[in-house]
This record gives structure tokens, C-alpha cells and sequence, in this order.
């Protein structure tokens, strides 16, 4: 019998050849009972696992792929995991594969269609049982091709190419009762700081801004809509340029959870109170949402609901049970909480925002330099 301390210490990979070796069976008995060959005793079986842990053994990938071995991976693809919705996807489906017997790569895109291939690519030479993606606007054809053949779920967006079930938050129904809520207190200039409407997420949460006011019949002024990318430094800008109109509006709605930051500093930098010179809603409902002063209404997702269906779809998939089927009907909207906090009230009388040069700040103000 081999030494196993000294190959556990050799540097070297260890082998199936070296297993067999240190126990003093053939070869074809390891390989059997690696693979679980009902033909191998239990014994047998148990004497190669343990051999296995002490050794360090490491299956070679490769290998497997050429034998036709079902992986053990599941990819996930996000453009971010600073943005709420997808940090707790990532800790759900995660802990999701974990009891399915999976293993979860976690791969950040940055919606570079570029990155995205080159992370799908990857994800389909390592065999991966599945992805679920949330798809960057310019896919490329090369990734849709790559996509075509394994289980596939698509996550937050819908892209038109891909046939494949997703799952995602009704967010023009979200976006939809917001604006209500502000026209329905008296506001009839309310600014929306969205998403890019490339993306399926963008176009259906500005069409629900757009809904609302077409179902009270109000009129939309095209310049209080400001589109873009979902950061901060975006949100920062555009509402610093809605605060500079001649009219500029008496409530704002954030389309994204990581604009809301941008959106206080620049309220910090015009030294606005909220609610009593300007209401606020914003999207998503992290949790400091609301210990801030004053609580921020907001549009909440139902992150761990989406994320565990999402694991499920694919799970589905993978099994090779009843799925939500494919084509633009596969696909499930699960929708938001509108939170009523106190960051809305009814606008003041048409004289104008007030801008504070000096003086004590706002506690949105005080909250946010502490």
C-alpha cells in the first residue's frame, strides 16, 4: 500500500492510478466506485471514499466532459451584486444549489454583451447543468447560440431572442401605483429617473409611469423624464438637472434601487426637505430604507419569492420536470409591495421650490452626513 502522507505532500495531483495504488486494487475497481457502478460493493465504495478525502483527489473536469458526465455546476450571470435584488439572488440560489447537490459559479457581466459571452462560454466548457442570466440588452448571436442547448432561466430581464422561462418583478405595475399615489395627493409634476429603455426592465417601468398618467388624464411633460444607467452618479446628475428647470417638480420616482443614493445627494446639494419642499419614492427595500430620517416610501421587491422560484425553474429544468414552458407567454411576474412611508405629502402651493442657502439642513440631510 502507497504511502499516503507522502502523496498527499508530493505537490502533484492525485490520481486514480495513485488511489488504487495506496489500496491495492485495480484501477478499473477506483473508477467503478467513483462512479457509483452498482456492480462495487458497498464496502468497496467506502474504502475509495475515504482514500478519496485523505488523499486530497480532485476528478478531473476534462475527463468527465469527454465521458459525458453530468456537471455539477449551475452558472449564474448578473450585471452587478452592489443592487439589492441581486445580492440576495445570489445568497438564495447559492444555498438553493448547495441542497440540490450543485455547486453555483457566480460570474458579473457588467452588460458587457463581450463579458457575457466570454462568462457563458466558460459556464458551457465546464458543462454547467444550467444558467440563469439576466441578459445584457446587446447580446451577441454567438451567446443566444450558446444558450440554445442547456437549461436556462432568464432573471429581473427578458431579452427577445431567448426562448427561455424568466422571471422577474412586475415592475410597471410597481412604478404604476407609485405615480398614482403621488397624482392621486395633488401632484401633477412629478420627475422619473429610470432605467434605459433597452432593457425590458427600462421600457416596462417607464410604461408604467406613463399608464398612470394617462389613466387620470394628466399631462406627461417629456422633461421631467430622465433615462439611464442604474448608478448612483447617474441618478445624482439627473436630478440635480430636474431641480434646475424653471418648473421643476414637486415629487420625484426613482426606477432603481441603487439611484437612490444619487437621488439624496443631490437633494443634499440643493438643500431640499422631504417631504415638505419635494416627495420622494423610491425602488427596492433595503433595510436602511427605513431607519432613515424621514422612512422612505418606496416600491418593495420580493426578492427571496423571485430568487426562489428562479432556483426552482431551473431545478425543473434540470430534473426534467413540468417547466413554465417556453416562448414570451413562459414567464412569471411577481408583483412588488408599495410601501407608504413618509417621504410623500401633498405638494405646496405653485410658487416654485424652495432652495435653503444656509441655515439648519433637512434630516434627510442630517442623516445622510452622519
Amino acid at each position: 500500500m502507497a504511502n499516503a502522507a507522502k502523496l498527499a505532500s508530493s505537490g502533484s495531483h492525485v490520481t486514480i492510478k495513485d488511489i488504487a495504488e495506496y489500496l491495492g486494487i485495480s484501477h478499473s475497481t477506483v473508477s467503478r466506485a467513483l462512479s457509483d457502478h452498482p456492480y462495487t460493493n458497498a464496502d468497496t465504495k467506502e474504502k475509495v471514499r475515504r482514500a478519496v478525502e485523505k488523499l486530497g483527489y480532485v476528478p478531473n473536469a476534462a475527463a468527465r466532459s469527454l465521458r459525458g458526465d453530468p456537471g455539477s455546476i449551475i452558472g449564474l450571470i448578473l450585471p452587478d451584486i452592489q443592487n439589492e435584488l441581486f445580492g440576495v439572488t445570489a445568497q438564495t440560489v447559492s444555498h438553493r444549489c448547495l441542497r440540490g447537490g450543485f455547486q453555483m459559479v457566480l460570474a458579473v457581466s457588467e452588460d458587457d454583451p463581450v463579458n457575457e459571452y466570454k462568462h457563458v462560454l466558460a459556464l458551457r466548457e465546464a458543462r454547467a447543468a444550467g444558467i440563469i442570466i439576466t441578459p445584457t440588452p446587446g447580446m451577441l448571436a454567438k451567446t443566444h447560440a450558446l444558450l440554445q442547448s442547456v437549461p436556462v432561466v432568464q432573471y429581473s430581464r427578458r431579452h427577445p431572442r431567448l426562448s427561455a422561462p424568466s422571471i422577474s418583478v412586475d415592475g410597471e405595475r410597481g412604478v404604476f401605483v407609485a405615480a398614482q399615489h403621488l397624482l392621486q395627493i395633488g401632484h401633477r409634476r412629478i420627475g422619473y429617473v429610470g432605467m434605459a429603455s433597452d432593457k425590458s426592465t427600462g421600457a416596462e417601468r417607464l410604461a408604467g409611469f406613463t399608464n398612470a398618467h394617462k389613466q387620470v388624464g394628466a399631462r406627461l411633460d417629456s422633461a421631467l423624464v430622465r433615462l439611464g444607467a442604474s448608478h448612483a452618479d447617474f441618478a445624482r446628475t439627473a436630478v440635480g438637472d430636474l431641480l434646475q428647470l424653471s418648473d421643476p417638480p414637486t415629487a420625484l420616482l426613482m426606477g432603481s434601487n441603487p439611484m437612490t443614493v444619487g437621488a439624496l445627494k443631490a437633494l443634499r446639494q440643493a438643500d431640499l426637505e422631504v417631504p415638505s419642499d419635494l416627495s420622494l419614492i423610491c425602488f427596492g427595500d433595503p433595510p436602511w430604507y427605513s431607519l432613515w430620517t424621514p422612512r422612505i416610501t418606496t416600491i418593495g421587491l420580493p426578492t427571496l419569492e423571485m430568487a426562489e422560484a428562479c432556483a426552482s425553474e431551473l431545478m425543473r429544468q434540470i430534473s426534467g420536470g413540468p417547466a413554465l414552458g417556453q416562448g414570451p407567454a413562459a414567464h412569471l411576474s411577481i408583483e412588488p409591495m408599495f410601501l407608504v412611508r413618509e417621504t410623500t405629502a401633498p405638494p405646496k402651493p405653485r410658487s416654485g421650490l424652495k432652495r435653503r442657502r444656509g441655515g439648519a439642513k433637512s434630516a434627510g440631510s442630517r442623516a445622510l452626513s452622519a
